[in-house]
């Protein structure tokens, strides 16, 4: 995938909160649209993992990649199985070898930012959080490189909660706790591995943290490089925590 090639953005970029269910993560969100120019859309179930998996086919899987690759050799040196089929009519994968990975990736994720996060006029930093991120762990890591390779000047905020008061909380506490705790315990050891591993891209947030006030609140504006508005942020929390 090219990362210089990119879509239509924001000029200040996008923020993506990651995170799961019952973590605090609407706090987050209005904290975010508190910024002048911030519009940071809720959750969207998780569609950027569906349409990342389509990316990674078109760009990984072996049918589509071997096509683009022996496409311009010459025939004695394609591979055997396409040296009779490669650009026939009777292949039968016919024209995955045209198929263009970064244009293909840079359609389907235009196509998201312009009808469903759909960035007003005056937005300076779109994006949106989800809570579903979590439920494919193979995938987990590709989908976050998906996100700052083709979202310009994109930056993640990886949320977690203590996990004892979000097993008891929402729907949660319907379920195993063992599971849940197994579960997001998984979770936050993804959201930190992948955080440390992209420091200047990345930010680990806690909600116990949020909740505190304003110096933690500070940290994660100082990573946006955005100044803190403390009336808008002092409305922000007493809304929230009346919730």
């Amino acid at each position: 995938m090219n990362a210089h090639r990119h879509l239509n953005a924001p000029t200040d970029g996008y923020v993506f909160v990651v995170t799961y269910g019952r973590s605090g993560s609407t706090l987050t969100q209005s904290l975010l649209n508190a910024i002048p120019g911030y519009v940071i859309r809720g959750e969207n179930g998780n569609l950027t993992q569906f349409l990342g998996r389509a990316i990674d086919i078109v760009a990984n899987d072996d049918m589509y990649r071997w096509r683009r690759e022996d496409l311009p050799k010459p025939r004695e040196e394609r591979r055997p199985y396409l040296r009779p089929i490669l650009g026939k009519p009777f292949d039968p994968w016919a024209g995955a070898e045209r198929v263009d990975p970064d244009a293909f990736a840079l359609g389907l994720m235009d196509l998201f930012v312009k009808q469903v996060l759909r960035p007003p006029k005056h937005c300076r930093v779109s994006g949106f959080k989800e809570i579903r991120f979590h439920e494919d762990p193979a995938f987990f890591a590709k989908h976050m490189d998906i996100l700052r390779t083709l979202f310009p000047k994109s930056r993640i905020l990886f949320q977690r909660r203590n996990l004892d008061d979000v097993a008891r909380s929402g729907w949660w506490r319907q379920q195993p706790r063992d599971m849940v705790l197994g579960q997001l315990g998984q979770a936050d050891k993804m959201f930190a591995a992948y955080a440390q591993a992209h420091p200047s891209s990345c930010r680990m947030i806690d909600y116990e943290g949020l909740i505190s006030g304003l110096d933690y609140i500070r940290t994660m504006y100082q990573f946006l490089d955005e100044p803190l508005d403390e009336a808008a942020v002092q409305s922000v929390l007493a809304h929230s925590l009346k919730h």
